[in-house]
Parts: C-alpha cells; structure tokens; sequence
C-alpha cells in the first residue's frame, strides 16, 4: 500500500492508538507473566482494539467512528483495571481521561469522564479515608477541567487553521486546496450512492482588460462582487472555490444536469447585471462570464471531470463569451435570457453577446 501523510484529523487517534499499544503492550506481558491472566487479557485486547482502530482511520481514512471506538476502549480499560487491581490502579484513569478530550467532542467527553469516575469512586474508597478520597477525585476533576479548557482552545485554533489554509484570503471563497478535498468527497459520494454531481467552471470574461485599463483594485473590488453574488445564489449543498486568477468553481452536489443549468444561467445573468462605480473615469463597469458545465459520470477520474469542465469554459469563451456551455453540449443564449441545447457536432454555438467590461 502507498504511503500517504496523515491530515490533521487523522493525527490525534493514531498517535493515540500508538501511545496505548506503547504503554500497554509491555505492561501486559508483565502481567501475564506474573500469572494475572484476567488483567493481562484486558490489556491484550486494548492493544489489539488499538492497533485494529489505527488500521482503520489510516486505510479506510475514517475518523469519527475509530475516534469514538478508541474512546471507548481506553476508558474502559482504564475502568477495568481499577475494578480489577483496586485503587491504586487509578492512575490509570489520568491518560484515559485526557485521550477523551482528543478524540471525543468536548461534552461527550466531559459525559464520558463523569461516569467513568463515578463508577471507579466506590473502588477506591476501599480502605481509604475520606481525605485521600477527596484528593483522587479532586486531582481527577481538575484533570477534566483542563482537558476541556484545552479541548475548547485546540478546537477553536483548529478551526481558524483550516479557514486560513481552506479560504482564498481576497474573496472568502474556498481556494485551490479546498477545491480539491470538497471535489473529492463529491465524486466519492457521488460513486458511491448513485447521486448526481455537476461541475460548474466560470470565468471573467476580458478580465485582463479590466486589471488594465482600471487597476487591480477595482478587479479586486469584481473578484470579491462576483464571489459574493455567486454564493448568495447558490444552495447550501453547493460550494463555490476560485481556482485562481479570475477561474471560479461551484459543485453542485446532488444536482442534476437541468438543475446546474438553471443555477448556472441564474449566475450568468446575476453577474452581466452588476454594475461597478469606477470613480477615476467618472463611469460605472459591467462584466460578464462564460461558463462550462460537466455532469459526473460513474466511474469517472476528477481529472477526467475537471477537464471536460475546462473544455467546455473555453468553448464558451471561443464561442462569444456571456454564454453556457456543457460538455458534449453547448446552451445558445435569446436575448431574453432563455436558452435551448444544441449538439456541439451539428451546430454553432454563437450567439447574441451581451454586455461586456467597458
């Protein structure tokens, strides 16, 4: 099997699947050859349970449920043990408790580390005073605190991390990376359960001009527009990426062909009717794009999906520009707005140009 780097979710059940077979491991065959078989046969099946969650989130890339599973394993091998060796083994509960908070969401967690410690409680009151008692529960109960207050910072920067490094800094839409991964997921579902998935590539027309002949503020001041426009128009199961330059993507996700094309002429016409004040020329500025859509087909590589959906972006430039065009096919626009499909073999895609940067 190809090895492959890890992604940041993948991190924290694996190094801590890694952490117990580690630690455990060796303390299992201490056991067993002290002759504690029942605890030894704890420990053995943790370390199995570990290795086997670890095979899982690697190979099949799944994380919350190995992440729950481990969960459960290193809590109640922890519990198990103080059952079995008394309150000495309480320990035990201190990496188990903390590991909650890395694999679990931080309530589950914090649920989880209650009854975890009300159940070892009676334990090890067994032949202590009340005061050394109080110094295990408290020592355990400022554990959990820290976990959560920890827990809440990890996941507050983990998400500020992920919109740096998933967001194009200039518009707020995904950005090249995040393309990828949402595409990604897309055709896997799409594969996977027979749901349709349409790519939607547009682009800027004469967007070069614009940096040109008015500055690259004013094409910065478009570029954020039309990524605006673009995702107030299109449902929450859409997504909307630039892929760089003035190249925009939107997956529909579960969107049939009609239906993309509806969203994308919706597009069309939203970004023709902008208007942009351009106070250095004493004049206002329109824009126009070219799109070209690419239904997935079963069995397809992204590769395959993107470039049909590139071919048909240039088409529709080639062919006039302000203007649908699907792979295989191309949608000639009315002057109203309307459209009709034509095959690319047996016609000309040209038709009536709208407005364009001025």
């Amino acid at each position: 099997m190809e090895r492959r780097k890890l992604t940041l979710e993948e991190l924290p059940p694996i190094m801590l699947a890694v952490s117990g077979i580690v630690g455990i491991g060796p303390m299992g065959i201490y056991r067993l050859i002290q002759g504690e078989y029942i605890i030894a046969i704890v420990d053995a099946l943790a370390v199995g349970a570990f290795a086997l969650i670890a095979w899982a989130v690697y190979v099949k890339q799944s994380v919350r449920i190995p992440s729950v599973c481990m969960a459960l394993v290193a809590i109640s091998a922890a519990v198990v043990s103080v059952s079995l060796k008394g309150g000495e083994q309480v320990i035990w509960m201190y990496p188990a408790l903390v590991a909650l908070f890395y694999l679990l969401k931080p309530r589950e967690a914090a649920l989880a580390s209650l009854i975890a410690i009300a159940i070892v409680i009676p334990v090890i009151f067994e032949g202590r005073t009340i005061g050394q008692v109080a110094v295990y529960v408290a020592s355990l109960g400022v554990t959990i605190c820290l976990s959560v207050a920890f827990a809440a910072l990890t996941a507050e920067q983990r998400r500020e991390l992920r919109a740096i490094t998933m967001m194009d800094p200039l518009t707020g839409a995904g950005n090249r990376r995040a393309l990828d991964d949402t595409l990604e997921r897309a055709v896997t579902e799409a594969q996977s359960n027979g749901t349709p998935l349409v790519l939607i590539a547009f682009d800027i027309d004469h967007f070069k001009s614009v940096n040109d002949k008015h500055g690259h503020g004013v094409g910065d001041r478009v570029l954020c527009t039309v990524a605006d426009t673009v995702t107030a128009h299109i449902r929450p199961t859409d997504s909307c990426f630039r892929a760089g330059g003035e190249e925009f993507v939107v997956i529909a996700a579960q969107s049939g062909l009609e239906q993309a094309q509806r969203l994308a002429e919706r597009l069309r016409v939203a970004i023709s009717e902008l208007q942009y004040t351009v106070p250095e020329v004493s004049g206002r500025l329109s824009v126009t794009a070219s799109f070209g859509l690419a239904e997935y087909r079963q069995g397809e590589s992204i590769a395959a999906l993107s470039k049909r959906a590139d071919d048909a972006l240039y088409e529709a430039k080639r062919s006039g520009r302000n203007r649908l065009h699907l792979s295989d096919r191309t949608m000639c626009l009315s002057g109203t707005g309307s459209y009709e499909a034509l095959s690319v073999d047996n016609q000309s895609a040209e038709g009536p140009r709208l407005s364009e940067v001025s």
